[in-house]
């Protein structure tokens, strides 16, 4: 993680690993790994959500979490649809490109406090960029991917903290699976 690059995944980076998490559920171990690789997991405030065409299937369960999880939302054009469609309450706001007030003022004014931006194509990754400079350069928590943002919103409620086991724990606790099974 280099500070001030931009945060979008490449096939370099997916493969790379930075951090691990260890505990008795994913969503706790996925908490542990966000803590680790200094993410702190967003937990109320204002939502900014911009969604490829083939994450939309994903969009309404993401939305409805959102929404049970206290935050506001706030959606461009295609991706403002699908939520209002599914009848969950969601602003539409103007991309950069659209005029303004449009997404990159409110980076800057600080009315986010998490951007979850999937894109597909290379057009589109390079519209992207200023939002996810501006999320950087305002410290705004960041999301690449759908699953990402659907893990996140599932570890919530999880306690970065519950749990702490040593390495010597852990493969104990391997051995003792292995042997009931």
């Amino acid at each position: 993680k280099f500070l001030g690059s931009d945060p979008i995944l490449g096939p370099e980076m997916r493969s790379t690993g930075e951090v691990m998490g260890t505990a008795p559920s994913f969503h706790e171990a996925y908490a542990k790994a966000q803590l680790a690789a200094s993410s702190e997991i967003v937990r109320s405030g204002r939502v900014l959500l911009s969604i490829r065409n083939s994450d939309k299937a994903l969009l309404p369960e993401l939305g409805r979490k959102l929404i049970a999880a206290g935050f506001a939302l706030d959606a461009t054009g295609g991706t403002f649809k699908t939520l209002d469609e599914a009848g969950i309450p969601v602003t539409r706001v103007k991309k950069v490109y659209e005029g303004r007030p449009n997404i990159l003022d409110g980076i800057k004014s600080g009315h986010y406090s998490w951007i979850i931006n999937t894109t597909e194509g290379r057009q589109a990754v390079l519209d992207s960029r200023s939002l996810r400079r501006g999320a950087l350069q305002y410290h705004v928590s960041y999301c690449t991917t759908i699953n990402a943002a659907i893990a996140t919103v599932d570890a919530i409620n999880e306690s970065e903290f519950r749990s702490v086991n040593s390495i010597q724990e852990l493969h104990q606790q391997i051995k003792e699976r292995e042997a009931q099974a």
